[in-house]
């Protein structure tokens, strides 16, 4: 009571000789205009007696977990209370005092996104809303299409950002679950050290220098180089990488600035395998299996090496009457040393064809066995490049004002992979080189016994040279216009016509003998979007949207002919409220209905010649709930849930009919809140709690895996003060050592199911020079 009281009277005095100084300062300012005064004979000014007063500064936090602007989704960067889309936003500060260092760490904050196909050792694919995402042009950074086949590093991130739903206007052709972007750190006057450590032995170190430049500071760097010594919870799979990203800002005159930023990541480290259903319909033993073991490994298997760059730059310049231009133009490379034991099937296992026959072979046996491959694929490049130029401004019509945006987009995806010798001879003559990658069989084990190793296959074998096989061409007119009308009302009308052109030369898209003829899918449509909003008070907003996407078709299965299908269309509705009290805690909440066509392998009534088609449509429908910021004085949080059903229906097999669709849970949560201790002066504890239901693992949805809960726990301490050079953080993941199977997704129509992590205990600092 005694230190409030006197923070009190500081206070006022303070505002009492701010005020006085004020006063003092418009009569200065004034006297200039007042009629003269008669001259008077100088008289000796009394010298103002000191004012002496004790000023209490008591440091709060920032609100560091509630969200200003979103970039994806929107074309300016609006606030992200305002957009009329579900999104959700991971602040640098969440995710530092997570320790996050891959992607699948940071997804973990949103109950609406979750792992697809994530193996440890290998880039992740990952689902929103049930849909899962697009590589070729699911992931941005700063707003611009990213080849998604790598490990963004998250050391120069200012933020990731996750749109949910469908985002037309944005990204073009692509998958409708939603996009994901990282937005980089801008330059500023910064030199800081990062150290971590974990339980297991890894190492990590990270500098992150800046500096401005120029009379005016109109010249900014920023750079970042960090290394790491991975130690992996699976035995075997241990790797390291090395990242250097740089950004430079330049504001040429006050009405042009530039901007330009570059990263690069080398990672080598080896992927570990998915477990498979037993039989096709037995989920394995959790209890007699362990997350530390690589199926299959073998010591003289290669580990993966991932060469990644991503590089973009951006002119803006202020136009008169409130307008503003920018272009922009960034380009991508994933390089991918692909090597892996893999563990798939029961083709070469007595086991297999037991009890009459039944299992197919492209699961694991009913007793646990499993074949292993030799599986080499070097040379995978992808490349993402793209340019815009847009304009955007206000024109207001009496009443009515206009935020309006137009422009154009160019975009190409180019794919090379392995492929055949010649296109007369698919393999060379002596069987060293393969058609493709090398996929040789090389033993069989079984999931409850120990490891067994095996010789490598004899001769060694090579993949093919490297060739083309997708190049895909896009093109756009983007419109887009934003009405406030009188009443607090909003109408959101934009879309896109995109040009697709999409060639196709992958080894089964068409005869080898005919090469380079492709596949070539080749359209012009229209990819709208419209919204309405509602404004009854500043604080809260409601609003609706209908959205239209185009996306391409999926890759069968080797074992269904490995061929693609067709593009389809996903058409979308939502509602939705963001609220945000006293601008510190944002609440927001959206109900959705998305429908698409289902994919899947179709059998014969026999049970044999499996194709892969699109049959009926999978509907997905839910409602998510986030919220973000502070909710006290002492508490920051970050809250998520999600509730959904994605339904199957009239997929020309009954008993797929009316069944939730593989991977995706009905119910899932997330929390992590950042809670200051009473009496324990900069000191703040970090739990967290997820719960995800039950996953379905087949398509009949008589197999699944049991939901789980996962509790976290971390604390951050700054001897000094939030305003101190020092901050340690000692974060520990599942504490309880949960065992559970993290997710049922698909790889090329093929199920997995992978465990999760055991429990992880970090430990990291950061200094501020």
């Amino acid at each position: 009571m005694g230190r409030n009281q006197t923070r009190n009277q500081t206070q006022a005095a303070l505002r009492h000789t701010i005020r006085g100084l004020v006063l003092a300062a418009l009569a200065v300012c004034l006297a200039p205009s007042q009629t003269p005064a008669p001259p008077q004979q100088p008289q000796q000014q009394k010298p103002l007696p000191p004012v002496t007063t004790t000023v209490e500064v008591h440091a709060e936090i920032k609100e560091t977990y509630r969200p200003d602007a979103v970039t994806v989704g929107t074309l300016n960067g609006a606030p992200l209370r305002e957009t009329p889309l579900s999104a959700l936003i991971v602040t640098q500060q969440l995710l530092a005092d997570q320790d996050a260092r891959l992607l699948s760490d940071v997804i973990k904050n949103d109950a609406s996104i979750g792992e697809d196909y994530a193996p440890v050792g290998y880039y992740g694919d990952y689902e929103i809303r049930g849909f899962p995402i697009d590589l070729a042009t699911g992931l941005q950074i700063n707003g611009m299409t990213i080849a998604g086949e790598q490990d963004v590093p998250l050391e120069n991130k200012e933020r990731v950002e996750f749109l949910k739903g469908i985002a037309g206007v944005e990204s073009g052709v692509t998958t409708a679950g939603g996009l994901i972007n990282f937005v980089t750190k801008r330059p500023s006057p910064i030199k800081a050290i990062d150290l971590a450590t974990d339980h297991r032995g890894s190492a990590f170190g990270d500098t992150d220098l800046g500096w401005l430049f120029g009379s005016a500071k109109q010249v900014g760097t920023r750079f970042n180089l960090a290394g790491e010594r991975i130690a992996s919870y699976v035995n075997g799979a241990n790797g390291w990488r090395g990242m250097g990203a740089g950004a430079a800002d330049w504001h040429i005159t006050p009405l042009m600035s530039l901007k330009s930023d570059f990263e690069y990541q080398h990672k080598v480290e080896r992927s570990v395998c998915g477990y498979q259903l037993l039989g096709g319909d037995t989920v394995p033993d959790i209890d007699n299996i362990s997350p530390s073991t690589m199926l299959g490994y073998q010591p003289w298997a290669k580990p993966n090496t991932f060469d990644t760059y991503n590089t973009s730059v951006r002119l803006d310049r202020d136009l008169p009457r409130t307008w503003h231009a920018f272009g922009q133009a960034s380009f991508s490379h994933s390089l991918i040393d692909d090597n892996v034991i893999y563990a798939y099937g029961c083709a070469y296992e007595t086991a297999c064809y037991s009890s009459g026959g039944n299992s197919p072979d492209y699961f694991f046996a009913p007793d646990g066995g499993y074949d292993i491959y030799d599986y080499r694929d070097p040379g995978e490049l992808r490349i993402d490049a793209q340019a815009e130029g847009l304009a955007v401004g206000k024109v207001r019509t009496g009443p009515v004002t206009n935020d309006l945006a137009f422009g154009g987009e160019i975009f190409r995806r180019s794919v090379q992979q392995p492929g055949y010798f010649t296109p007369q001879n698919l393999s060379s003559p002596d069987g060293i080189i393969q058609d493709g990658s090398v996929y040789s069989y090389i033993g069989s084990e079984n999931i409850y016994q120990p490891l067994a190793s095996f010789p490598i296959e004899s001769p060694v074998q090579s993949a093919g040279p490297r060739r083309l096989w997708e190049d895909d061409h896009q093109s756009a007119l983007i419109l887009q216009d934003r009405l406030h009308l009188p009443g607090h009302i909003d109408l959101l009308a934009g879309g896109r016509l995109d040009s697709l052109r999409d060639n196709n030369y992958s080894l089964n898209a068409t005869d080898p003998i005919d090469y380079p003829t492709p596949i070539i899918t080749n359209k012009l449509l229209w990819l709208p979007i419209y919204a309405v909003t509602y404004t009854p008070v500043s604080s809260l907003m409601l609003y609706g949207n209908y959205s239209v996407m185009l996306s391409l078709g999926p890759q069968a299965p080797w074992w269904a002919g490995n061929y693609f299908l067709g593009p389809y269309f996903t058409r979308q509705a939502e509602i939705g409220a963001k609220y945000e009290a006293g601008q510190r805690l944002l609440l927001t909440g959206a109900l959705f209905r998305m429908r698409a066509p289902f994919f899947y392998p179709k059998g014969s009534d026999n049970g044999d010649d499996l194709t892969f088609v699109s049959e009926g449509h999978e509907t997905h429908s839910g409602i998510e709930v986030n919220a973000q910021g502070r909710a006290t004085r002492w508490l920051q949080l970050t809250a998520s849930a999600a509730a959904m059903h994605a339904m199957s229906s009239d997929t020309g097999t009954p008993t797929f009919d009316n069944k939730q669709v593989i991977n995706a849970p009905r119910v899932r949560t997330a929390i992590f809140a950042d809670m200051l201790i009473p009496h324990m002066r900069n000191l703040h504890l970090m739990p967290g709690w997820s719960y995800t239901a039950r996953k379905e693992a087949t398509r009949d949805d008589l197999v699944s895996v049991p939901g789980y809960n996962l509790f976290n726990l971390g604390a951050r301490y700054t001897p000094h003060g939030e305003q101190g050079h020092v901050t340690l953080r000692l974060y520990a993941d599942n504490i309880t050592d949960k065992r559970y199977w993290k997710d049922t997704g698909a790889s090329l129509g093929d199920t997995f199911i992978h465990l999760g992590a055991p429990t992880t205990v970090r430990l990291s600092a950061h200094y501020t020079f």
